[in-house]
């Protein structure tokens, strides 16, 4: 940012402008501070009163969970009907998209060009409140009469101040180990929405305060004096660094960008980020401001280091933590990583693996799609599985059998973590390649970090509906497992889960087909779990039935609405309504959600998203 962030003389002086006289000056500059501040101050209470509201969900839902608690349907009829406000609320602003119906549905520009998604009414109207927030602390109060050279000064200031002071919350919402997801419940896609927006306010005023500042220096003093305030003045040379820095953040962290070279725009905006803020700290040396950045440096480099420990605590040690990978059908693999220093994995969490030797300096988030607790869990899931037939399928497993040791006994599988990872480009293309290569089994030096994720607890909804495509199913799977079983013991309010797979072909069944035979011979599923296939490319000749009546498969695509209509209209208690998917199917997903709020359903929509 090539001039002074603040009202003082000096610097004023310095860059050419006018002056104002000692009393204003000093106004202005209070007045600056105080809109910086008192908004961040605002940015912290709005967090304070997010999270109480939330803490009092969480209140609600731990009492529905204990009154539903031992089977008794009736006592969840108080719970299966909504308020009409909450439910109109649900309907027109928290679910609601933003025009129409398509919200998770990605923009496309041709095959490959992805512009973006649409963000909900809600987001949209916190994001606008932001914007506009911003707009009027720019504008506050500035004489908009006076002479262009004493209006350009004041706009430069204030520009430059609320440019430094949003870098604070920018850093707070960049990570994705915030213990404020959790807190606020709410998802790291929502915090990286805010984060890129919050980013493109930053840059747009941290131009402004460039541009104010050569404006004024053009007309004072012409090109010439521009051109050696670059060249012999550190101040202004840095401000500009940082000015370049901003705009090449934004240019570089569109969606069209980050969609064609992951990676790449991931080490790149660190390296800018580190690049703008070493600009910036030397221009605002001696200012105010510095203080802010140093907060959001302070984040930022915390964050950093905070996740490099995790990664070398979670992979280095006696052995070393490696990755297993097996290739499946349909340009799929599996891949087992057996963690040195394991943690206890719950439902709906996501790791970062990197595996050196397919692409070095390469981080990558998956969902945990499978876990074994402990080794008595291992063996009574073997004893289950080796004493039953399973209803999945009647074909032999393709996916490989438990992990056995000596003579037969399935060896402790507590700190191995499986993911299934779906081929795109990049890392996991070579990865599928190097997994073929490999005739078939893999063994690699790998690094983990983790856990992280949007933690959901359902145990206290009566009827549960998840929905899912392709590799989706792995949000769903061990959240599944804890629900019957919980329902076995007693523990959840759960008594319907119904799971709506869509699947391109059968093949697909083999990612999952070891993991879902323990499901379907854990005790009282039948009473519980309904899990219905959808195969959309089923060949004619190819053999698409259902095992039982628990067990459907059936040919083409769901009718998502005559789905979630049924499962309103036989709901036991509250309505949980779970996709991880494709775009589309989100989106008919929300839609559904909405109609049956509107009917007076009480119901909670949960979509789990990589927009990132």
């Amino acid at each position: 940012m090539a001039g002074s962030t603040s009202g003082n003389s000096t610097s004023s002086s310095s860059s050419g402008h006018a002056e104002q006289n000692p009393e204003t000056e000093k106004y202005l500059q209070a007045l600056n501070h105080s809109l910086s501040t008192n908004y961040l101050y605002a940015l912290v209470v709005l967090t304070a009163l997010v999270f109480a509201y939330h803490s009092a969900i969480r209140l609600h839902r731990h009492a529905r969970h204990l009154v539903s608690l031992g089977g008794n349907t009736r006592s969840q009829r108080y719970f299966s009907l909504v308020s009409p406000t909450i439910a109109r609320l649900k309907v027109h602003l928290v679910y609601a998209p933003l025009l129409y119906h398509r919200r998770a549905e990605e923009i496309k520009c041709g095959s490959r060009l992805i512009l973006g998604t649409i963000p909900t009414r809600f987001n949209t109207l916190f994001i606008t409140s932001i914007i506009v927030y911003n707009v009027f602390a720019c504008v506050y109060n500035i004489p908009w009469s006076s002479p262009e050279l004493e209006v350009l000064p004041i706009l430069r200031n204030r520009t430059g101040s609320l440019a430094t002071a949003n870098l604070i919350p920018i850093c707070v919402l960049a990570t994705i180990k915030n213990p404020l997801i959790n807190a606020l419940d709410i998802s790291y896609d929502s915090f990286n929405l805010v984060h890129r927006w919050l980013g493109r306010l930053s840059i747009l005023q941290g131009v402004a305060h460039t541009i104010c500042w050569m404006i004024a220096k053009v007309e004072k003093s012409g090109w010439a004096a521009v051109q050696k305030s670059l060249t012999h003045s550190s101040f202004i040379m840095t401000g500009l660094i940082a000015t370049v820095g901003f705009v090449a953040l934004g240019l570089h962290s569109s969606k069209v960008f980050r969609s064609l070279a992951y990676e790449f725009f991931l080490h790149s905006h660190i390296l800018l980020v580190a690049m703008t803020f070493g600009g910036l700290w030397v221009h605002l040396e001696g200012l105010p401001q510095q203080r802010f950045l140093m907060a959001a440096i302070i984040i930022w480099v915390g964050c950093r280091l905070w996740r490099l420990c995790t990664l070398i605590y979670r992979s280095c040690g006696r052995g070393g933590t490696y990755a297993t990978i097996e290739p499946l059908p349909r340009g799929s693999v599996r891949v087992s990583v057996t963690c040195v220093r394991p943690w206890k994995v719950r439902p709906g969490q996501t790791l970062y693996l990197s595996i050196p030797s397919i692409g070095w300096l390469t981080l990558h988030p998956f969902s945990v799609a499978w876990a074994e607790s402990d080794r008595e869990t291992s063996l009574s899931r073997w004893d289950s599985t080796n004493s039953k037939h399973s209803e999945y399928s009647d074909k032999t497993r393709l996916v490989g059998t438990v992990r056995a040791g000596k003579e037969g006994v399935p060896e402790p599988r507590s700190r191995t973590i499986d993911l299934i990872i779906k081929r795109k480009t990049g890392f996991t293309s070579t990865l599928l390649t190097r997994a073929h290569q490999g005739g078939g089994r893999l063994v690699l030096p790998a690094f983990v970090e983790g856990p992280y994720g949007h933690e959901t607890s359902l145990a206290s909804f009566g009827t549960l509906l998840l929905f899912a495509t392709g590799v989706g199913i792995t949000h769903h799977m061990m959240y599944i497992r804890s629900l019957v079983q919980g329902y076995t013991d007693g523990t959840v309010a759960t008594q319907h889960i119904t799971l709506v797979w869509v699947v391109p072909n059968c093949e697909c069944l083999d990612w999952v087909r070891e993991w879902m035979h323990e499901i379907l011979n854990m005790e009282n599923r039948r009473d519980v779990l309904t899990v219905v296939i959808h195969v959309t490319r089923a060949s004619m000749n190819q053999d698409v039935r259902s095992p039982s009546s628990r067990v459907k498969m059936v040919r083409g695509r769901p009718n998502v609405m005559s789905v979630v209509q049924r499962a309103a209209d036989d709901r036991v208690g509250c309505l949980g309504i779970s996709v991880c998917g494709s775009g589309g199917l989100a989106d008919e997903v929300r839609a559904a959600t909405r109609v049956v709020i509107g009917q007076g359903v009480n119901a909670s929509l949960m979509e789990e998203g990589f927009g990132w």
